[in-house]
């Protein structure tokens, strides 16, 4: 399977642009049987104002137009899609992840544990998920965990009973290149040692000096194995045969 982790252009409160970007990378990557996007891909990261009574017109639905079009986009380029958005689940709103196959169907859907996505005061609609599961995609058992989710060692325990071959990790981070490169990359790759399966890790981009800087790595066995660096936008692929079976 070839799994294509994306580091794409992100636009907040502006999903017409997010679905333009989506078919764009599907029109260019035909190879690709995965095309991954960051966490909260679709609304952006910031879109969220903290005020209920507008950001639940912001959150989608499984069932909504939006989500419909993703669908189709999967089906019409016949390329399984996996993306971050803001989810509204009856009147509560969640950091999910949607993976939808190259039919149009949905086969996973990960609310993020962790409350790193969220503002310190909030009301009790802005809600997590309840822990990690897995799910199959062309005979391949994946596992999902958003950004900050798997920095928290509790976290980690769980992930690793649920029984997968590889982690899909999108983020939204904003460390400048310099910082990454410095101090950050090698604290994720420790921190990738713990998981026992490769961990596929790509991030948004932003038109922001202070926005997500974009970057693509894929971690196994505690190495950083190959990347697509920060400060670009583009795709890196990975070839889930070479990456499971060679040593």
């Amino acid at each position: 399977m070839k799994i294509g982790l994306v580091a794409a252009l992100i636009k907040d409160n502006d999903v017409d642009h997010q679905l333009s970007v989506i078919e764009s990378y599907l029109k260019k990557n035909k190879d690709c049987e995965l095309l991954c996007f960051g966490e909260s891909f679709l609304q952006g990261f910031d879109a969220l104002t903290w005020d209920y009574e507008i950001d639940k017109n912001i959150g989608l639905d499984l069932n909504s137009s939006v989500i419909g079009i993703v669908k189709d986009l999967a089906k019409k380029y016949r390329c399984a899609l996996s993306f971050g958005f803001v989810e509204k689940y009856k009147e509560d709103l969640y950091c999910t992840n949607l993976v939808i196959d190259k039919d149009g169907n949905i086969v996973d859907v990960f609310r993020r544990v962790s409350e790193g996505w969220k503002v310190t005061k909030t009301t009790s609609q802005y809600k997590e998920g309840d822990g990690f599961h897995s799910f199959v995609l062309d005979g391949i058992k994946f596992s999902t965990a958003i950004c900050g989710d798997l920095w928290y060692d509790e976290n980690v325990d769980e992930m690793n009973r649920v029984n997968k071959d590889i982690i899909l990790w999108p983020m939204y981070i904003d460390f400048s290149k310099k910082r990454w490169e410095i101090s950050e990359e090698e604290q994720y790759i420790e921190r990738s040692f713990k998981l026992g399966v490769p961990a596929l890790m790509y991030n948004s981009y932003k038109e922001d000096p202070k926005g997500a800087n974009g970057g693509c790595y894929v971690f196994k066995d505690g190495e950083l194995v190959d990347s697509l660096e920060m400060g670009i936008e583009g795709v890196l692929e990975v070839d889930t045969d070479k990456l499971l079976h060679q040593n």
